[in-house]
Protein backbone atom coordinates (compact mmCIF):
# COMPACT_ATOMS: atom_id res chain seq x y z
CA UNK A 1 0.00 0.00 0.00
CA UNK A 2 1.21 3.38 -0.62
CA UNK A 3 2.69 5.32 2.22
CA UNK A 4 0.16 8.43 1.22
CA UNK A 5 -3.03 6.53 0.94
CA UNK A 6 -5.24 7.07 3.71
CA UNK A 7 -8.73 6.04 4.32
CA UNK A 8 -11.53 8.26 6.21
CA UNK A 9 -10.67 8.78 9.68
CA UNK A 10 -14.01 7.60 10.65
CA UNK A 11 -13.29 4.15 10.14
CA UNK A 12 -10.64 3.09 11.72
CA UNK A 13 -10.94 0.90 15.29
CA UNK A 14 -10.41 2.34 18.66
CA UNK A 15 -6.77 3.88 18.99
CA UNK A 16 -6.41 2.11 21.69
CA UNK A 17 -6.28 -1.58 19.62
CA UNK A 18 -3.18 -2.02 17.87
CA UNK A 19 -3.72 -5.44 16.61
CA UNK A 20 -7.20 -4.06 15.31
CA UNK A 21 -5.55 -0.85 13.47
CA UNK A 22 -3.16 -2.95 11.83
CA UNK A 23 -5.38 -4.94 10.27
CA UNK A 24 -7.94 -2.25 9.36
CA UNK A 25 -4.55 -0.51 7.86
CA UNK A 26 -3.45 -3.78 5.71
CA UNK A 27 0.12 -3.27 7.03
CA UNK A 28 2.82 -3.49 10.25
CA UNK A 29 4.79 -0.49 9.22
CA UNK A 30 3.38 2.51 11.88
CA UNK A 31 4.82 5.01 9.18
CA UNK A 32 1.95 4.13 7.13
CA UNK A 33 -0.56 3.83 9.66
CA UNK A 34 0.08 7.04 10.86
CA UNK A 35 -0.30 8.82 7.71
CA UNK A 36 -3.45 6.86 7.82
CA UNK A 37 -4.62 8.42 10.89
CA UNK A 38 -3.18 11.75 10.02
CA UNK A 39 -0.34 11.86 12.45
CA UNK A 40 2.42 13.34 10.65
CA UNK A 41 5.86 11.13 10.89
CA UNK A 42 8.75 13.34 10.24
CA UNK A 43 12.39 12.34 9.63
CA UNK A 44 14.81 14.19 10.61
CA UNK A 45 18.82 14.66 10.85
CA UNK A 46 20.58 15.90 14.10
CA UNK A 47 23.40 14.04 15.06
CA UNK A 48 23.82 15.94 17.86
CA UNK A 49 20.92 14.59 19.87
CA UNK A 50 20.54 11.18 21.70
CA UNK A 51 17.15 11.12 21.27
CA UNK A 52 15.85 8.60 18.61
CA UNK A 53 12.65 9.75 18.41
CA UNK A 54 9.86 12.33 19.82
CA UNK A 55 6.21 12.92 19.88
CA UNK A 56 4.65 16.33 20.42
CA UNK A 57 1.72 18.15 19.91
CA UNK A 58 1.64 20.79 16.91
CA UNK A 59 -1.29 22.72 15.93
CA UNK A 60 -3.14 20.71 17.92
CA UNK A 61 -2.85 17.27 17.34
CA UNK A 62 0.57 14.65 17.34
CA UNK A 63 3.06 14.66 15.23
CA UNK A 64 6.16 12.14 15.32
CA UNK A 65 9.82 13.03 14.85
CA UNK A 66 12.43 10.26 14.27
CA UNK A 67 16.32 10.86 14.53
CA UNK A 68 18.04 9.45 11.87
CA UNK A 69 20.95 10.63 12.84
CA UNK A 70 20.87 8.12 15.79
CA UNK A 71 20.50 5.68 14.09
CA UNK A 72 23.52 6.46 11.69
CA UNK A 73 26.02 6.79 15.12
CA UNK A 74 24.97 2.96 16.46
CA UNK A 75 26.03 1.40 12.67
CA UNK A 76 29.46 3.53 13.09
CA UNK A 77 30.08 2.05 16.58
CA UNK A 78 29.32 -1.45 16.16
CA UNK A 79 30.49 -3.12 12.99
CA UNK A 80 27.88 -5.88 13.77
CA UNK A 81 24.90 -3.46 13.34
CA UNK A 82 24.31 -3.92 9.93
CA UNK A 83 21.57 -1.89 7.97
CA UNK A 84 18.57 -3.95 8.31
CA UNK A 85 18.71 -4.18 12.15
CA UNK A 86 18.98 0.06 11.79
CA UNK A 87 15.76 -0.07 9.37
CA UNK A 88 13.89 -2.37 11.83
CA UNK A 89 15.23 -0.21 14.90
CA UNK A 90 13.39 2.37 13.11
CA UNK A 91 10.48 1.10 12.94
CA UNK A 92 10.15 0.03 16.35
CA UNK A 93 10.60 3.66 17.66
CA UNK A 94 7.91 4.66 14.89
CA UNK A 95 5.72 2.04 16.58
CA UNK A 96 6.55 3.08 20.13
CA UNK A 97 5.96 6.71 18.89
CA UNK A 98 3.21 6.04 17.78
CA UNK A 99 1.65 4.75 20.91
CA UNK A 100 2.13 7.74 22.01
CA UNK A 101 0.50 9.75 19.77
CA UNK A 102 -2.82 6.96 19.86
CA UNK A 103 -3.04 6.27 23.66
CA UNK A 104 -1.12 9.57 25.53
CA UNK A 105 -2.82 12.81 24.09
CA UNK A 106 -3.59 14.15 27.20
CA UNK A 107 0.08 14.55 27.90
CA UNK A 108 1.23 15.36 24.73
CA UNK A 109 -0.84 18.90 25.59
CA UNK A 110 1.51 19.23 28.57
CA UNK A 111 4.51 18.93 26.78
CA UNK A 112 6.66 16.65 24.26
CA UNK A 113 7.52 12.67 24.89
CA UNK A 114 11.27 11.95 24.75
CA UNK A 115 13.04 8.83 23.83
CA UNK A 116 16.40 8.39 25.30
CA UNK A 117 15.31 4.81 25.69
CA UNK A 118 13.01 2.97 24.15
CA UNK A 119 12.41 -0.16 26.53
CA UNK A 120 12.62 2.24 29.81
CA UNK A 121 10.08 -0.08 31.73
CA UNK A 122 10.03 2.39 34.89
CA UNK A 123 6.55 4.36 33.44
CA UNK A 124 3.30 3.73 32.77
CA UNK A 125 2.87 5.68 29.60
CA UNK A 126 6.64 3.70 28.23
CA UNK A 127 4.91 0.28 29.31
CA UNK A 128 1.78 1.16 27.13
CA UNK A 129 3.44 2.65 24.45
CA UNK A 130 5.90 -0.73 23.95
CA UNK A 131 2.54 -2.73 24.26
CA UNK A 132 1.15 -0.51 21.85
CA UNK A 133 4.47 -1.31 19.06
CA UNK A 134 4.44 -4.83 19.78
CA UNK A 135 0.78 -5.18 18.54
CA UNK A 136 1.44 -3.30 15.89
CA UNK A 137 4.45 -4.66 14.42
CA UNK A 138 4.24 -8.52 15.30
CA UNK A 139 1.48 -10.93 14.51
CA UNK A 140 0.98 -13.20 17.25
CA UNK A 141 -0.53 -15.80 15.39
CA UNK A 142 2.79 -15.50 12.73
CA UNK A 143 5.08 -15.26 15.38
CA UNK A 144 3.43 -18.62 17.28
CA UNK A 145 3.59 -20.51 14.30
CA UNK A 146 7.10 -19.57 13.76
CA UNK A 147 8.10 -20.89 16.98
CA UNK A 148 6.32 -23.96 16.50
CA UNK A 149 8.40 -24.30 13.61
CA UNK A 150 11.08 -24.96 16.05
CA UNK A 151 13.03 -21.53 15.17
CA UNK A 152 14.76 -19.85 18.78
CA UNK A 153 14.09 -16.09 19.93
CA UNK A 154 16.96 -14.71 17.29
CA UNK A 155 15.72 -16.43 13.90
CA UNK A 156 12.18 -15.61 14.76
CA UNK A 157 13.41 -11.68 14.97
CA UNK A 158 15.37 -11.91 12.21
CA UNK A 159 12.52 -13.87 10.30
CA UNK A 160 9.91 -10.94 10.99
CA UNK A 161 12.22 -7.70 10.70
CA UNK A 162 11.94 -7.11 14.35
CA UNK A 163 14.18 -6.11 17.04
CA UNK A 164 14.49 -8.92 19.67
CA UNK A 165 14.05 -7.50 22.54
CA UNK A 166 10.40 -6.45 20.77
CA UNK A 167 9.50 -10.08 20.46
CA UNK A 168 10.25 -10.83 24.14
CA UNK A 169 7.70 -8.01 25.03
CA UNK A 170 4.99 -9.60 23.00
CA UNK A 171 5.60 -12.84 24.54
CA UNK A 172 5.13 -11.34 27.93
CA UNK A 173 2.15 -9.37 26.87
CA UNK A 174 0.43 -13.17 25.76
CA UNK A 175 1.56 -14.75 28.80
CA UNK A 176 0.04 -12.05 30.92
CA UNK A 177 -3.12 -12.81 28.50
CA UNK A 178 -2.53 -16.41 30.20
CA UNK A 179 -1.43 -18.24 27.19
CA UNK A 180 1.26 -20.85 28.20
CA UNK A 181 4.12 -19.88 26.79
CA UNK A 182 8.25 -21.18 27.79
CA UNK A 183 10.19 -19.26 30.20
CA UNK A 184 12.04 -16.20 28.42
CA UNK A 185 15.71 -15.44 28.48
CA UNK A 186 15.60 -11.95 30.26
CA UNK A 187 13.37 -9.16 30.17
CA UNK A 188 13.35 -6.47 27.65
CA UNK A 189 16.50 -4.21 28.25
CA UNK A 190 15.41 -0.54 28.11
CA UNK A 191 19.19 0.42 26.54
CA UNK A 192 18.10 -2.50 23.64
CA UNK A 193 17.80 -0.13 20.81
CA UNK A 194 20.85 -1.43 18.58
CA UNK A 195 21.31 -4.36 21.29
CA UNK A 196 20.92 -7.77 19.92
CA UNK A 197 23.03 -10.84 21.41
CA UNK A 198 24.12 -13.50 19.15
CA UNK A 199 22.67 -16.60 19.76
CA UNK A 200 24.43 -18.77 22.38
CA UNK A 201 25.90 -15.87 24.19
CA UNK A 202 25.51 -16.14 28.06
CA UNK A 203 23.37 -13.46 28.13
CA UNK A 204 20.80 -15.97 26.48
CA UNK A 205 21.89 -19.30 27.78
CA UNK A 206 22.06 -21.00 24.81
CA UNK A 207 19.06 -20.78 21.96
CA UNK A 208 15.46 -20.11 23.54
CA UNK A 209 12.73 -21.68 21.99
CA UNK A 210 9.43 -20.50 22.89
CA UNK A 211 6.59 -22.63 21.90
CA UNK A 212 3.06 -22.87 23.04
CA UNK A 213 2.30 -25.64 26.10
Amino acid sequence: MDRKTKRPKSTHPPLSQPEKLAAWAGVRDPIVIAGMLDIPVHRVRHPESRLPGLTCQIDGRPSIFLNEAYFDTLMRRDRTYREEDMQNDLMQVAAHELGHACLHRRALRRGAIREYEIFNVRTRMEIEANQFAAGIRIDKNEMLDRFASELDLLQVARSMQVNVNLLIYRIEMLRQEGMRLGELPYLPKHNCIGHIQAAGSPEWGGAQRIVPQ
